[in-house]
């Protein structure tokens, strides 16, 4: 990335990374500020495994850095990505709401050649089965798997920041750079922040969530990579080790937190592709013509979208069919 002056506009924004888990304990969190050719002051906490780790705790430390109560300098807006859905599937959501035992499920929806399959349309987001057209693998379905845990926790830590911060109220989604004032939220997917830091990702996969050797490994190289991108000046800044027998080994909750950050700068650049981006809108406009049940504004109020960043889809077009699932 360059290491070019980035807009006044954004100078001096806090950018408050979190890779939400199902359990407190799960959660990674990073921040950083925006200075003139960069991301300064990185830093990454993880909460690791105590059992006396809760949604509040979670909400207060990150209140704390949105008021800058533990700097001089406090920052006077905050970006937080989070790495959690932020809505349910709108044709789920409409379906359930007059469902009883025993009845199927009705859900009205146009036929799609594309993507026949009508659980991928009852379970999966718009934003997810956009993103399973443009690459290898889907983000999960958060109306059939556990992922639904992982946001529940991420909404009760957004919610939470209501209580604690006194008179504000909860960060509220964001859908333009330009409009974040005080506190604002995008919803943003590491995977692919990391598909753009190394674009023959496609080829050889990063596997960094496991406690195998090779997912060390890969943990390794994926902060090397992180190291390599001068934006976000993360050489000065360790990121937080694990207690293993590799003294040079890391947490995943603090990488991911780190590239929630960097997803999160793409997004205030304008780089990040949302529903009004042009790819995205036509798609979406081809999805939801003709229907009763969906629009691309009920998508942005009901179901939120994933931010990533747009040199993603250089060259690529809509798929036959969804790719399958690892």
């Amino acid at each position: 990335m360059s290491t070019a002056a980035l807009p006044e506009s954004i100078e001096g924004v806090q950018i408050i990374g979190i890779d939400c888990a199902a359990q407190p304990g799960g959660f990674g969190l990073a921040r950083a500020r925006v200075r003139d050719s960069g991301l300064e002051n990185l830093e990454i906490m993880t909460t690791g495994k105590g059992k006396k780790n809760c949604f509040d705790q979670l909400s207060t430390q990150i209140r704390c850095w949105v008021e800058g109560d533990d700097c001089a300098d406090p920052p006077n807006r905050t970006l937080l990505a989070l790495d959690a859905p932020l809505g349910w599937p709108i044709h789920l959501t409409r379906s359930l709401h007059h469902h009883r035992a025993g009845a199927p499920l009705e859900h009205p929806f146009q036929q799609d050649d594309e993507d026949p399959n009508p659980g991928n349309h009852l379970f999966r987001r718009y934003t997810d089965r956009f993103i399973a057209q443009k690459f290898p693998g889907a983000p999960l379905d958060i109306g059939a798997d556990r992922i639904a845990r992982v946001a529940r926790s991420g909404l009760e830590v957004l919610g939470g920041l209501g209580t604690t911060a006194g008179e504000h109220s909860p960060a509220s989604l964001l859908w333009d750079p330009g409009h974040l004032e005080r506190l604002g939220a995008i919803e943003v997917y590491p995977r692919l922040t990391l598909r753009h830091l190394r674009p023959d990702t496609e080829k050889d996969e990063f596997h960094y969530k496991g406690t195998k050797r090779a997912h060390a490994d890969d943990r390794r190289e994926i902060v090397k990579l992180l190291r390599g991108t001068k934006t976000l000046n993360l050489d000065p800044n360790p990121l937080p080790r694990k207690k293993t027998t590799d003294d040079d080994d890391y947490h995943h909750d603090a990488i991911d937190a780190t590239l929630c950050v960097l997803e999160g700068l793409h997004f205030l650049l304008g780089h990040s592709v949302g529903p009004d981006h042009r790819a995205a809108f036509q798609w979406l406009d081809r999805k939801t013509k003709g229907s009763t049940v969906a629009s691309i504004v009920d998508i942005k109020d009901r179901e939120g979208w994933i931010w990533f960043h747009r040199d993603l889809l250089k060259g690529r077009h809509d798929s036959p069919t969804p790719p399958p699932r690892p």
